[in-house]
């Protein structure tokens, strides 16, 4: 099981970025999310691209992923505002694809806020396929107010004896400020206490992060 990041197929597509506030979209154009689904097969990204090209459009920022047998793309597209209503009619029509359009506000040339992040980390989970693994791991990051950014499992054999092993692989974030009691070692702690408990191996890396004598910062303006 495979999803949440490009499948490897793809070479030309760049991420979407999810923690990115945009103003409104200019006045001529429309802004769309479009996210297709259907059974995996060569040329869908470039069928759904040349529709949106044949309608005056073009796709900005896109993620593509496998599940299964399946093949999921998501485009941020930009569309003359007269042609938007034809162009989703068509892409919800395509035939073979399971395809949603939603308006959004998002005008890559507008000026982009993005909020601070205060930490982020790389978490990681190996062990014995479990039912419920994700919700759990991830419900522990929840707790502490700890986003998912982006986030890849999937099932394996065991080199050795044939045991269907399960892997999370993910980068968890917190905007700032941070509260005071936030301390990644507690949160590692309690990953520990849940590994144990499911006979796996969970770990929580430090990535990105800024100090201040020892302590996570709260605000900004504290380095």
């Amino acid at each position: 099981m495979l999803f949440s990041l490009p499948h490897p197929q793809i070479q030309s597509l760049t991420s979407l970025q999810s923690k990115l506030y945009f103003s409104s979209a200019s006045h001529d154009k429309t802004y769309l999310i479009v996210n297709s689904l259907g059974i995996d097969r060569t040329g869908i990204v470039s069928d759904l691209s040349k529709l949106v090209t044949d309608a005056g459009g073009n796709v900005g920022e896109s993620q593509a992923a496998k599940v299964g047998n399946h093949f999921s793309l998501t485009m941020l597209v930009s569309v003359p505002s007269n042609k938007s209503k034809s162009l989703q009619s068509v892409l919800q029509n395509l035939s073979g694809m399971n395809t949603h359009c939603i308006e959004t506000d998002g005008d890559p040339n507008a000026v982009k806020v993005s909020p601070s992040i205060a930490y982020s980390g790389r978490f990681v989970l190996e062990g014995a396929d479990d039912p419920g693994l994700v919700h759990k791991v991830t419900s522990v990051l929840a707790k502490h107010n700890l986003s998912i950014d982006t986030m890849e499992t999937a099932d394996e054999i065991a080199p050795h004896g044939g045991t269907q092993l399960f892997k999370i692989d993910g980068i968890c974030s917190a905007i700032a400020p941070l509260p005071k009691s936030f301390d990644s070692d507690e949160i590692r702690e309690e990953l520990s206490e849940l590994a144990n408990s499911l006979n796996c191996d969970i770990t929580l890396e430090d990535n990105v992060t800024r100090k201040k004598q020892g302590n996570w910062i709260w605000t900004e303006e504290a380095a």
